[in-house]
């Protein structure tokens, strides 16, 4: 099964870090993140899980509200 993936910008590696830490489901292999570089690049079967991840990552600030809502508004 082919999922679609997003990428989120954050503002530097280790907030794309933090993000992962936060957003990983272990064992899920639908609903996944992965890190590069500063990006954080999500795939993702429901489309709640990348909203949820890019309102939480610029709500905390590890990406700005342009880079979340750019992702927001590809779903």
């Amino acid at each position: 099964m082919s999922v679609p993936t997003l990428r989120l910008t954050c503002l530097d590696a280790q907030h794309a870090a933090a993000v992962i830490a936060e957003a990983a489901r272990p064992g899920d292999q639908v609903h996944t993140v992965r890190q590069d570089g500063p990006v954080v690049v999500i795939s993702y079967f429901d489309k709640r899980y990348p909203l949820d991840i890019a309102d939480w990552a610029g709500e905390h600030g590890h990406a700005s509200d342009t880079a979340a809502a750019a992702v927001i508004a590809r779903l």
